[in-house]
């Protein structure tokens, strides 16, 4: 087996993608052309309205997955951002209602009732395409195949269900960004919510070959949204700046009580967006291993990442094993271990105010 390493040179400059066990990442192209499965949700919607006023990007379809909230609450929502951001033309599909096993896990504590924070926005008016999110994804990859990038902000479901029902999907697509941790967990101690809700069709992910970028939660925490930056947003002209602004107050309030006194809340989902767009905010990426835990009790959803690329290797000696060594383990994914935090807030609030080179 062979892969390629998770950095190309143009004229000196590293610039970060997903790794592959078996096969290799093309060069980047831009425009982007990428699929948003999202379940919005506050951060996802930060991320869709980020990913839909960037010129890098060309966003082919929003999909919907539940998550946040129940599927049809964040398809609403994403067809309201749609007519916000003044992007009808864009697909929307809705996807899984439930995970693949178990129960559907939801947060309206932290992304209020209608998944906006309570901002409430008019009755969108676009058209749901006819065909479900799986079926949007295949027919896209099929017919641009090695164009897609999947930017997967939400549990894994309608992916996996996609891999599953089209085997040579996975062979098809160019690249996955998405979620994880190659450490500490955000709902349980080595969970992130996305991979806890469906740790199940994580595995499925991680397991296709396609090269992933896992744009942590390590890296999500360097990169920071402050009150200061809400404010200055709530008071701008541009209806999508004040938009995001008015939404953040619940998060913002959310992550004081619960998780940062000092009120610094994470991006999350719109970092991997900000990373496709401008692959420089990840200063350092390395390739990495993940399997996903889908039997412990204690580490359900974990993204378990072996960082060093090596495993013990142990021989039988009689009654017992014997510690003869390591050896390699090919990396799936790799991860932003440095971020430019402050190149990437830089870049979300310059294209808020829809400053045509993100800097404002």
């Amino acid at each position: 087996m062979r892969f390629f390493a998770l950095l190309f040179f143009t004229a000196g400059t590293v610039l970060a993608q997903g790794v592959s066990p078996t096969r290799t990442t093309p060069p980047m192209e831009f425009p982007r052309r990428i699929i948003l499965d999202v379940d919005p949700g506050i951060d996802d919607a930060m991320a869709v309205l980020l990913a839909l006023r960037s010129p890098e990007l060309k966003v082919e379809a929003i999909t919907t997955v539940a998550g946040n909230l129940p599927v049809e609450v964040e398809t609403e929502n994403a067809r309201k951002l749609l007519e916000l951001a003044g992007r009808t033309d864009v697909i929307v599909a809705k996807g899984a209602a439930l995970p693949l096993h178990g129960k559907l896990i939801t947060a309206e504590l932290v992304h209020g009732e209608n998944g906006l924070g309570g901002v409430v926005l008019p009755a969108p008016k676009i058209a749901l395409d006819r065909r479900d999110a799986v079926q949007v994804i295949h027919d896209l990859i099929e017919a641009n195949p090695g164009q897609i990038i999947l930017m997967a902000q939400g549990p894994l479901t309608n992916i996996a269900m996609a891999f599953q029902r089209y085997p040579d999907l996975p062979a098809k697509t160019r690249e996955i960004i998405t979620g994880g941790s190659v450490g500490a967990g955000l709902v349980t101690p080595l969970a992130t919510p996305d991979t806890y809700r469906d740790a199940e069709a994580a595995k499925v992910v991680f397991e296709s070959g396609v090269p992933i970028l896992m744009v942590d939660l390590t890296a999500c925490m360097q990169a920071n949204f402050t009150r200061k930056d809400a404010t200055r947003l709530s008071e701008s002209s541009d209806a999508v700046a004040r938009f995001v602004g008015a939404i953040s107050e619940r998060y913002l309030d959310f992550v004081q009580k619960n998780l940062d006194p000092g009120g610094k809340a994470s991006y999350f989902g719109a970092l991997g967006v900000g990373i496709a767009i401008d692959p420089l905010i990840a200063k350092t990426v390395k390739p990495i291993h993940v399997d996903v835990e889908t039997k412990g009790e204690f580490s359900y959803g974990a993204t378990v990442t072996n960082l060093s690329l090596t495993i013990a290797r142990f021989e039988p000696r009689g009654d017992r094993l014997v510690f003869t060594g390591f050896v390699p383990v090919m990396p799936n994914a790799a991860y932003p271990a440095v971020v430019d935090g402050e190149r990437f807030a830089r870049l979300f609030t310059g294209r808020m105010l829809n400053s045509p080179n993100g800097t404002h």
